[in-house]
């Protein structure tokens, strides 16, 4: 039986690999398990939204926790295809979307965040710096 740790850490390490030695994403993903730990997930997804109009690595990590909130074994998010935009307008924003929900997506966001940290610093610190 895989556990929660082990498909947070692979899906992590995943999504690392593709985005490869970016300085960029690796300060970022520095910052993401703060940002959500004190913003919560709707500001913090409002935010990287607004930044991936300009940073093509801001939208690969709103992919990749998308991709992880809808794994089988997470199951927070209905594998229904919707982009990281209309997730947050058409599900997450309405009044019909629990706070019991957001409060899961958003342990959830900041455990799996810890993870793209280690994984960004594991990968893409060449220089081998402390965050």
């Amino acid at each position: 039986m895989v556990s929660l740790e082990q498909i947070r850490a692979y899906n992590a390490f995943q999504a690392a690999q593709q985005v490869g030695a970016n300085k960029d994403f690796l300060a970022f993903a520095r910052n993401l398990p703060s940002l959500f730990q004190n913003n919560g997930l709707l500001a913090t997804w409002a935010f990287m939204l607004a930044k991936a109009k300009k940073e093509n690595y801001t939208i690969n990590i709103m992919n990749t926790l998308l991709e992880h909130f809808r794994t089988p074994q997470i199951g927070l998010v209905p594998n229904d295809q919707k982009t990281a935009e209309e997730v947050f307008n058409a599900v997450w924003t309405q009044a019909s979307f629990q706070s019991q929900q957001l409060m899961n997506l958003t342990a959830e966001a900041i455990a799996f965040s810890g993870w793209i940290k280690r994984a960004a610093e594991a990968l893409c610190d060449t220089e081998g710096g402390q965050g």
